[in-house]
């Protein structure tokens, strides 16, 4: 069993699926944003984050499953298998967390209930996620083609024909996991064809603590709304907050440029490798990043005249997208070029605890622990009344802002003398081109969008200001930069190519 990776390729059909992804959720938020008031839209993230609770185990076996499919292991059905056994311990989780929590933030039980749904699909998914990243991470993309539609297609009655609320949005993400979860397993088939192997799933388990601490860095790296709601006794922070995060994970989205690198790195060790994804992912993210920060009020004021004072959190988060992709490719390098985990059994255990693949997660979780502890703060302090819970959001995302900056520097120290780091000069020119895009953005963006326009006119015209300056931003690269026109080169000969069915 073998699959051809190729960083950039793969990366530009992951990013393109999640762009494209990007706008069929952006349209599911606005649907959401628009019918539910903000408590009701933090109360979706906290049951998100009580799935995400529920789902740890999986980690367990996940972790080594990835790292084994990469390396041409043919683990696929037993990994299925196995998590879907450990899904009735997730859904147990689920309900213990539920109804120790659902009248501590005002809600009542029922929409807890319903979600517990969305539990085993979440393992089902995880485990084909894993799978998917080692063995070929376009799989990835194809499955969010197709997954993306099904969400809107079955949101769009349940909201505004039956006029469900959080109980519509939960129907419709749960048809969105079993769609994507499906789709992938299908295509998963090749490195399905074992027998189960139980014996496997006991080795995998034999060494817990690297996924174990991989993955609760996960669950307490999205616990904030957890933190955030308990703290407060209420939803409304997270709502606020959310509505920003979640334009602001469109951002984030460039890091799927970087999901060749870590089963490359699994494979063969090569310097070069982190700079030049690094690199490429940066010429997408800088763009975006500065794009949402233009246009904060403009966007959330699409989603609803609620949320436009959430403007501030949004600005922060966009550039924490930035910090958090870089973190993320540094994670990938540290941990894709360690062997610790092919050692003889003997001394297997001991090599593991001294490497990367323990430093990494012990660095993200201490990040975590760190950064729930302030939120949960922010909550309270909003619960004392000592000032809106929108500009609590604001201190929200600086501080998550900050806290990311300094853990970029502790691995980048960690990194040095491990592996270079090389960017060509045409990175400061994404900088320079992507802040003459913001201006010209901003200008234009406030020129053709006045408030009060109908929904989908304001939406639209929107949709064109963002087209205006991503053609102005890479037209400006296409100018400056010789590399950039290379790359353009090369994307037209490929799309030449598969036009005429080469």
């Amino acid at each position: 069993m073998s699959s051809a990776v190729r960083p950039r390729m793969t990366g530009l059909i992951v990013f393109g699926s999640r762009i494209v992804s990007a706008a069929t959720g952006f349209v599911f938020l606005v649907m959401v944003a628009r019918w539910l008031p903000p408590a009701q839209l933090g109360l979706w993230e906290f049951i998100v984050d009580l799935i995400v609770f529920a789902s740890y185990p999986a980690g367990f076996l996940t972790y080594w499953a990835a790292r084994d499919v990469a390396r041409g292991k043919v683990v696929g059905k037993t990994t299925l298998v196995l998590n879907l056994l450990a899904s009735m311990l997730g859904v147990a989780i689920f309900l213990a967390f539920a109804l120790a929590s659902y009248s501590e933030v005002g809600s009542s039980i029922g929409p807890f209930i319903l979600a517990i749904i969305l539990v085993p699909l979440s393992y089902w998914n995880q485990a084909t996620s894993a799978l998917v990243g080692g063995y070929n991470p376009a799989i990835g993309a194809y499955s969010l083609l197709v997954s993306e539609p099904a969400k809107l297609i079955a949101a769009y009655p349940l909201l505004f024909v039956f006029k469900l609320r959080i109980e519509g949005v939960i129907i419709a993400i749960a048809v969105s996991y079993f769609v994507q979860a499906a789709f992938s397993t299908f295509q998963l088939r090749i490195v399905s064809s074992e027998r189960v192997d139980f014996a496997l799933g006991r080795k995998w388990l034999r060494d817990p603590y690297v996924p174990g601490l991989m993955t609760l860095t996960y669950v307490l790296g999205i616990a904030d709304t957890f933190a955030a709601s308990v703290g407060q006794g209420g939803t409304s922070l997270a709502g606020y907050y959310q509505a920003a995060f979640q334009v602001a994970a469109i951002v984030s989205y460039s890091t799927f440029l970087s999901v060749a690198l870590y089963p490359l790195l699994l494979r063969e060790r090569s310097d070069k490798l982190m700079g030049e994804v690094l690199e490429f992912s940066l010429l997408f993210a800088i763009p975006m990043a500065a794009g949402a920060i233009a246009l904060a009020p403009q966007i959330l004021y699409l989603l609803s005249p609620a949320y436009v004072v959430s403007s501030t959190a949004l600005e922060f988060l966009s550039l924490s997208a930035i910090v958090t992709l870089v973190s993320t490719v540094f994670d990938q390098t540290l941990t894709g070029r360690e062997r610790a985990d092919l050692d003889e059994e003997r001394g297997r255990t001991r090599s593991i605890l001294r490497s990367d693949l323990m430093f990494v997660p012990i660095a993200n979780l201490t990040y975590s622990a760190v950064y729930i502890g302030i939120v949960f703060l922010l909550g309270s302090y909003v619960a004392a009344g000592d000032a809106p819970a929108y500009q609590f959001a604001a201190y929200w995302a600086v501080a998550q802002l900050a806290l990311s900056c300094v853990l970029v520097a502790v691995k980048a120290r960690r990194l040095s003398g491990k592996a270079r780091l090389y960017l060509s000069p045409s990175l400061p020119l994404y900088v320079v081109s992507g802040i003459v895009m913001a201006i010209a953005v901003r200008y234009f963006g406030v020129a053709i969008l006045p408030a009060g326009l109908e929904t989908v006119s304001y939406g639209l015209r929107l949709a064109l200001t963002v087209i205006v300056g991503a053609v102005l931003y890479f037209g400006v690269l296409f100018v400056v930069d010789h590399k950039f026109r290379r790359y353009a080169r090369t994307l037209f000969n490929i799309v030449s190519s598969l036009a005429a069915g080469g």
